[in-house]
């Protein structure tokens, strides 16, 4: 129950930040000759944190499953976490699906 609270939003995070070293490597005055290409790893990037990100959100819809076939607790914090995992990893694939498609959609180095 808890990957699928953390993974989406962990995948994201680590989406943008390991983005935004490929652009600083790529755009930077030291690393302008090293031949990055952005487009390639910021693609590899995000199609592992996307990976990381559904396999999130499966877990949630698993456990939200679980819960409603009576798996859950008596005060119903359970189907609360599987709720809320789950509709917070849609939210954070659908984030982490969306900067692939800007950083793909834009050239890198322009300001």
């Amino acid at each position: 129950m808890w990957f699928g609270v953390g993974a989406p939003p962990l995948a994201w995070a680590v989406q943008l930040f390991a983005g935004w070293m490929v652009d600083e490597a790529r755009c930077g005055s030291g690393g302008m000759r090293w031949g990055i290409d952005d487009h390639l790893w910021e693609g590899i990037i995000s199609a592992i944190a996307i990976a990381v990100a559904a396999s999130g959100v499966a877990a949630a819809a698993s456990s939200m499953r679980t819960v409603r076939g009576g798996g859950g607790d008596a005060r119903g914090r359970a189907a609360f976490l599987s709720l809320t995992s789950l509709s917070a990893g849609l939210v954070f694939l659908l984030l982490t699906i969306l900067t692939l498609v800007g950083v793909l959609w834009m050239e890198p180095c322009r300001g």
